[in-house]
């Protein structure tokens, strides 16, 4: 594998190093819009280790873009740092990249080489199957999964350059050589320091879902659609109660965020294989894709391994801060706050047929937290029919489910009302 990077102009200044990565085209994608934003100062080393020039007089390299730990044979690499930006959603806040390798033993597997002879530019050379290179970004509105390189591929439109400041340090070389060129040329030496940098990605699509579960009874179905004449992305993360990333037992792999790529026409429709004993373990989803597609996510109930029962969970597009839906004693609600650094506060109400407001309850999600309930025992009423409204000081995301017939149940109708509606006290 020998991808193409795209180059961009460098000051002629030692210390600096650009890997771009992704395709050299970008495909258009329905409905994309392109952000880019500057990635301030790492918190941690990129670390290139030269390996002398091939034929050619080109230096080479082995990359490491960040700190690494290692969990079992998988090995994680991390930069990460604040970001700032001008795009509407991207202005500030923080953001990780995350290189991801299964380690066979050896060296580190990516492998970089010159843009030219005696340039601080380079592009990778060589990066391994199993590896991965993922961007997220926090911010006060919600958390944002950039997929750079998946199932072995880059991907399109997505970039990201990093520069060396004056406190990079070399190893071997001089200090009058202390460069990307330099080290490249020069096998056993290195360059290391705290960069700076920018990306750019496509933002196509963003789809909430509002609940999963799985054990404890329950298996949770993936289903994505892609229609258009493009390839898609789409970039699931998967989020527990507390707000931590669940990794969902899928049939195809374990993860708690999950890439997948389809061609113009493809799907995915993927289901848990979890044991359907106890522990009940929920959550919520948030996907992103490079385009358009009909998402889709629904949960099964088991009882002796016969599915009795299962709901969809409506693919939401944006949060918002007030819902409203019918609602009776068994009623089943789930929430989440989509924000990566706000606490939302959540105010359950449930009004009778006759429009009086029959009790409430104020709920608190921390950032990237979930929760779900039956209305009456959440609310301590024992038999009620009516509906339930719920607001929020920031936009969250719901789901209800009618559960008059347990274990039968099903969705309700999405509950979501604009921003600015007027609805009773």
């Amino acid at each position: 594998m020998n991808p193409l990077f795209i180059p961009r102009h460098a000051k002629s200044i030692l210390k600096i190093v650009f890997c771009a990565l992704g395709a050299l085209v970008a495909a258009p994608f329905a409905q994309a819009t392109n952000v880019t934003i500057n990635l301030g100062q790492a918190a941690q080393n990129l670390t290139l280790n030269g390996l002398g020039a091939n034929g050619s007089g080109l230096g080479q390299y082995l990359v490491t873009l960040g700190s690494c730990n290692s969990v079992g044979s998988s090995v994680n690499c991390t930069l990460s740092g604040s970001f700032t930006g001008a795009s509407p959603g991207f202005t500030s806040g923080t953001y990780s990249l995350v290189t991801s390798y299964i380690s066979s033993g050896g060296t580190n597997p990516f492998q970089g080489i010159e843009q030219a002879p005696g340039s601080n530019l380079f592009s990778f050379s060589a990066v391994p199957s199993t590896g991965t290179i993922t961007l997220t970004l926090v911010t006060s509105t919600g958390t944002t999964v950039v997929p750079v390189l998946q199932n072995n591929q880059f991907v399109n439109g997505a970039t990201v350059g990093f520069i060396y400041g004056l406190g990079a340090t070399c190893t071997v070389v001089s200090p009058a050589n202390c460069s990307v060129a330099g080290v490249g040329a020069a096998a056993g030496s290195s360059i290391t320091g705290q960069p700076t940098g920018s990306a750019s990605f496509n933002v196509g699509s963003t789809y909430y879902f509002s609940d999963f579960a799985f054990s404890g009874g329950y298996q949770t179905t993936l289903t994505y659609v892609n229609y258009s004449q493009q390839s898609v992305t789409c970039t699931t993360s998967f989020y527990g109660d507390n707000g931590l990333p669940v990794s969902m037992p899928f049939t195809d792999q374990t993860s708690s965020v999950r890439t997948d790529i389809m061609p113009p026409g493809g799907s995915l429709h993927v289901q848990t294989q979890a044991p359907l004993a106890p522990p009940f373990v929920q959550g919520w989803a948030q996907a992103t894709c490079t385009g358009p597609v009909e998402a889709g996510l629904l949960y099964r109930y088991f009882v002796n391994g016969t599915a009795v029962g299962e709901a969809s969970v409506n693919a939401e597009t944006a949060p918002t801060t007030a819902f409203a839906t019918f609602a009776q004693t068994a009623t089943g609600i789930a929430y989440a706050n989509p924000s990566g650094s706000a606490a939302a506060t959540v105010n359950v109400q449930v009004y009778g047929t006759s429009g009086l407001l029959l009790g409430s309850k104020i709920i608190t999600l921390g950032p990237l937290q979930h929760g779900a309930a039956n209305v009456g025992p959440l609310l301590g009423l024992t038999n009620f029919t009516g509906f339930v409204k719920i607001t929020s000081n920031i936009p969250i995301i719901t789901l209800s489910l009618n559960a008059e017939a347990f274990p039968v149940f099903s969705s309700l109708p999405p509950g979501d009302l604009p921003a600015g509606t007027v609805i009773v006290p």
